[in-house]
Order: C-alpha cells, then structure tokens, then sequence
C-alpha cells in the first residue's frame, strides 16, 4: 500500500470516528474512546506524512524511513506511557 493510499484510508477512519463522536454525549464513556482513536489518527497522518516524503525523495533511503518510524513510535510512547 502506498502512503498515499494508507493516507487517504487513514481520514477516511478519522472522518467516520468524528461523525460517530458528535453522535454521542460528551461525558460518555464512547465519547472519550473516539476522542482518543481521533487523536491516534492524527498521529498516524503525522507519521505517513513525513514517511511520504522521503518515499517519494529518490536519495532517501530505506534507514531514513525505518529511523523516522523508529524515533515517531518512541515518541508516541513516551507521550503515553502514563495512561
């Protein structure tokens, strides 16, 4: 799957959870879950963004995309490791 593609099904997700979200109340249980999984797609897009480029940049290689995956993941844990 190209990123492009993975991009596009990504807000697609993204898209269908907020909708999903305005549908239930704030307080809820099912309004804090789809609030996280909105929130789990935007740092997906973030990633595949950043992915994008360098799989479409000829010099980038192979390492620069397993780093850049490496050090988002490591990221993302970091910032949730307390939950």
């Amino acid at each position: 799957m190209s990123p492009d593609a993975a991009i596009d099904r990504i807000l697609d997700l993204s898209a269908e959870a907020q909708a999903k979200r305005r549908e239930v109340a704030e307080d809820s249980p099912q309004f804090h879950k789809l609030t996280g999984a909105v929130l789990a797609y935007g740092e997906a897009l973030t990633l595949l963004t950043k992915l994008r480029v360098d799989y479409y940049r000829p010099q980038g290689g192979i390492k620069t995309l397993a780093a850049l995956a490496y050090l988002s993941a490591e990221d993302f844990g970091d910032r949730y490791q307390g939950r």
